[in-house]
């Protein structure tokens, strides 16, 4: 009986010791970026086409690091968004990657809370077109159809940032992000199909993101 319960002891400080050592998860989830208007929609609005939301959200995932004074992580995420007005319909698709470096606050058994630095680069397709268009497959020149245009932006940002654990002792962790991302860049549009005329950016353009992922 006390050989079962010593080795029932060991077995139970072995398993605390492994998920304290556990400083290294992957983990899945969602972002919202509410974003300063963008310089396009003034270009969009004066020529009576859908503007871009400024609410967009994303699916991420990463590799998160917790050791006993630093955490951050390493986060890859991808958006898409459309908007209509008529017969036309813009289109918004981006990819980006994360990293924040944090110092862990408060690090408790069930809850933690850590604060630090968060940089992100964003790359972002932009799709506009005319639903009616025809296109014939016996004229297939591409001079002779009109109607869908394409352009590609990106844009390097930097700021504060927190993230809150929460659950820690289950098998589920939950982890809230917020931060506030200054734009570094001017993120001026570009395209593969021709020249871009009166081109402009979207330099000082901040964003608020809020994130909830599970580990």
């Amino acid at each position: 009986m006390m050989l079962s319960l010593i080795t029932y002891s060991q077995e139970k400080v072995t398993d605390t010791i492994k998920k304290k050592e556990k400083k290294i998860s992957i983990y899945y989830g969602g972002n919202i970026s509410f974003n300063d208007d963008f310089n396009l929609n003034k270009k969009l609005s004066n020529s009576n086409l859908p503007e871009l939301k400024t609410a967009i959200s994303e699916f991420a995932f990463g590799l998160n690091f917790f050791g006993k004074k630093y955490s951050g992580d390493a986060e890859f995420g991808f958006s898409y968004d459309n908007s209509d007005k008529g017969e036309n319909e813009t289109r918004q698709a981006g990819f980006n990657t994360r990293v924040r470096v944090h110092y862990n606050l408060l690090d408790r058994e069930k809850f933690a809370f850590t604060s630090g630095l968060s940089m992100a680069y964003v790359g972002t397709e932009y799709d506009i077109f005319n639903k009616n268009n025809t296109i014939d497959l016996n004229d297939l020149e591409p001079i002779n159809s009109s109607g869908h245009i394409n352009f590609t932006n990106s844009m390097l940002y930097l700021g504060p940032s927190a993230s809150f654990y929460f659950f820690r002792k289950s098998d589920w962790n939950v982890r809230l992000n917020l931060g506030y991302e200054f734009a570094l860049t001017r993120g001026r549009y570009h395209s593969e199909f021709g020249s871009i005329l009166n081109n402009i950016g979207e330099a000082g353009k901040n964003r608020f993101l809020v994130g909830i992922v599970f580990q």
